[in-house]
């Protein structure tokens, strides 16, 4: 049905209508019936429509709308669309049911399941601190079981989660073992310090750093999937974090041969003979001047690389029984030249006429990066170091591995160890872990479940990245939640009635949804109390 202006002709005189007509079938063929005619376009009268909608109010709900704009309110626009992923992402692990069955022997006046959810939703969307996670429950998001939360509720379901932290995460890795027959020949590991602030706890020691800190430490399977973690007291050296971690692996998971995979932070030889010692595998990466050997014998080793991909080629090199790895980058060896090249051009610049005994030169002299490339004069002017240039360019573009696997085949150990590389981006860049700090808990068993909210947040991220990556979307987790918290749920009030109505889905969203094979939350819904 639509509105059309209809031409008439009469004492040669052109006169223009206004007419309401819909389209029918006769005999096959369409026509246009008229079922109104409106008026004359030069004298039309628009309040006789409005006298026409109204005598026709009482047959459709519709003109209930159009006729009482003024009473329509809207109450609150919360944000919809990633807590509604997250809770279809959170029943798909089912940690429902595993924290059901640890609560089923507990008695609360409040909803420990729900408080837990609450609490990680947040650290996936916007990390906040406790009394602020409460507040954006109440205006932010929406999340109707979190309606009768208070501050408190929260900490002491805190307490109940740290206090089973085992038993979760064991039963968490069991069902993903079945989720995803996950493969843990390889597990990686990372560790880390985290800043403290208030009130010392027992765990906060000054660190290798000096700093009030404590270690968090992770170990992740093939896929990227967190298996567990652990907190440590801040002065806790690496080697210990890495042998209570293997141990644990050994104890909780049984499991047996692995390839323990960890970049150039985690390696000392104590560590590599105490990884030895407990029958793993390692793949590790080795600073390019950690040791003597690598330096004379490694690096200065002949021989051709072999291609992997435009971007890696490989070179095996043996030294005592050891096996090493150059993996080289052209495009990184590209960027290192260009980097070095405009750094030494700055200091050419600024050496010019610079007086040697000024806080400038003395500056330039002990910096950490520009200052490889000067050297001082026997008067204390300096000069650019060339032959330090041309040391520095031997390196550029590579990195060194090492492993004590003789099986695997050079190419899987670089490719593994690349795979490193791009777990540990994303889990420096995933917010769940990125902001972790600072912590404000003072008491010991608050900042290690601090730290579980955050591995359960980094757990979900990493299992929508999963079921992105499968569907070849090109999507990181922490772009597809941006988008989808894009989608809000608002309630209105038209006279006596209440509805809830979300804005429509944009055609990322929709992208999305069918990458993770979830319908879209309905258009309008009923208020749950």
């Amino acid at each position: 049905m639509f509105v059309r202006t209809k031409a008439v002709t009469s004492n040669k005189k052109k006169y223009e209508y206004y007419q309401l007509v819909q389209s029918v079938r006769k005999n096959g063929k369409p026509r246009q019936e008229v079922l109104m005619t409106l008026g004359s376009v030069d004298d039309f009268d628009r309040s006789k429509v409005d006298e026409i909608v109204r005598a026709l109010e009482g047959y459709t709900d519709k003109m209930e709308v159009l006729e009482s704009l003024d009473d329509l309110h809207f109450n609150w626009s919360k944000g919809y669309g990633a807590v509604y992923v997250l809770e279809k992402l959170w029943k798909e692990l089912r940690l429902n049911d595993m924290l059901s069955k640890l609560l089923k022997d507990h008695q609360y006046e409040f909803d420990v399941l729900e408080a837990i959810k609450a609490m990680v939703y947040n650290r996936v969307i916007c990390p906040l601190s406790k009394l602020s996670t409460y507040e954006w429950l109440e205006r932010d998001a929406f999340f109707p079981q979190g309606n009768k939360l208070k501050v408190h509720h929260l900490y002491r379901a805190m307490d109940f989660l740290i206090e089973h932290k085992d038993a979760l995460e064991k039963r968490i890795y069991s069902h993903l073992t079945n989720l995803f027959s996950l493969d843990l020949s390889v597990v990686f590991y990372d560790c880390t310090l985290v800043d403290m602030y208030g009130e010392k706890a027992d765990v906060v020691q000054p660190s290798r750093k000096g700093d009030q800190q404590f270690s968090v430490s992770l170990a992740l399977s093939r896929d990227g999937l967190p298996i567990a973690h652990q907190v440590y007291p801040g002065n806790t050296s690496d080697i210990e974090t890495v042998e209570d971690a293997l141990s644990k692996l050994k104890e909780r998971f049984s499991i047996g041969r692995c390839i323990f995979v960890a970049d150039r932070g985690m390696v000392s030889k104590e560590k590599l003979k105490t990884i030895e010692a407990m029958q793993y595998k390692y793949i590790v990466g080795v600073r390019l001047n950690q040791w003597k050997e690598v330096k004379e014998k490694v690096l200065a080793a002949r021989g051709r690389y072999s291609k992997i991909k435009d971007n890696l080629f490989v070179k095996e090199v043996k030294v005592q029984n050891k096996r090493y790895l150059i993996c080289y980058n052209p495009y990184e060896a590209e960027r290192d030249e260009e980097i070095r090249a405009s750094v030494v051009e700055d200091l050419k610049e600024q050496i010019k006429n610079l007086d040697p005994n000024s806080k400038k030169a003395a500056e330039l002299y002990g910096h950490k990066f520009k200052g490889r490339f000067l050297r001082r004069l026997k008067d204390g002017t300096l000069r650019i170091d060339y032959s330090q240039i041309r040391e520095d360019q031997k390196y550029d573009g590579k990195y060194i591995l090492l492993t004590n696997d003789s099986e695997l085949e050079k190419e899987e150990i670089a490719t593994t160890y690349k795979r490193l590389c791009l777990i540990e981006q994303s889990f420096r860049s995933i917010k769940s872990i990125n902001d972790l700090e600072p912590v404000y808990h003072y008491a010991d068993r608050r900042i290690k479940a601090h730290v579980f909210l955050c591995v359960l947040a980094h757990l979900l991220e990493r299992f929508l990245e999963q079921k992105l990556e499968s569907a070849d979307v090109n999507m990181t987790s922490s772009r597809a939640l941006t988008e989808l918290n894009r989608m809000t749920l608002s309630k209105g009030k038209l006279k006596e009635k209440t509805f809830l109505i979300r804005t429509e889905s944009t055609p990322e969203m929709n992208n999305i949804f069918k990458a993770l094979r979830y319908q879209p939350p309905s258009r309008i819904q009923e208020e749950r109390v």
